[in-house]
């Protein structure tokens, strides 16, 4: 059954119109203390007494990419939400699990001239590092 996109904006001010189903995916993930797999989203959706299926979680995540609200942690097969619109490193913490943007859009450029420069034509750009946060090293780098 096709899913209607309703009227409702998300709150980043995208201008998006979401499904019902995203707008219950993106609640979870802002209300997670990090990133969830897809199949961690499918369990707290059918906890709250829905018959959901794995294609569902994933077209919704696939709609909240493409509206830019969330993004996929490569290394973790997990999602989080955008925390800035401007392209960054994406710090992961393997102590604690948090997950942060780390703006660097001159390094982002940089790396673009120097893929254009070999020719190459580059899909997307993700930089995943992982390491400890400031929390977890109290604020020794």
């Amino acid at each position: 059954m096709a899913m209607r996109r309703t009227r409702r904006s998300c709150e980043a001010g995208m201008g998006a119109a979401l499904t019902p189903n995203e707008i219950e995916v993106l609640a979870l993930l802002r209300g997670a203390n990090g990133p969830m797999t897809a199949y961690q989203l499918l369990g707290r959706m059918q906890r709250k007494g829905g018959a959901v299926a794995p294609p569902t979680v994933y077209r919704a995540l696939k709609g909240l990419e493409e509206a830019g609200v969330v993004q996929r942690i490569e290394t973790l097969r997990a999602w989080a939400v955008v925390t800035s619109p401007v392209p960054g490193v994406v710090a992961i913490c393997d102590d604690c699990g948090s997950v942060r943007s780390v703006e660097a859009p001159s390094l982002f450029e940089s790396l673009h001239q120097r893929l254009a420069a070999e020719g190459f034509a580059e899909a997307r750009q993700t930089i995943e590092v992982h390491g400890r946060c400031g929390d977890c090293t109290g604020g020794q780098a």
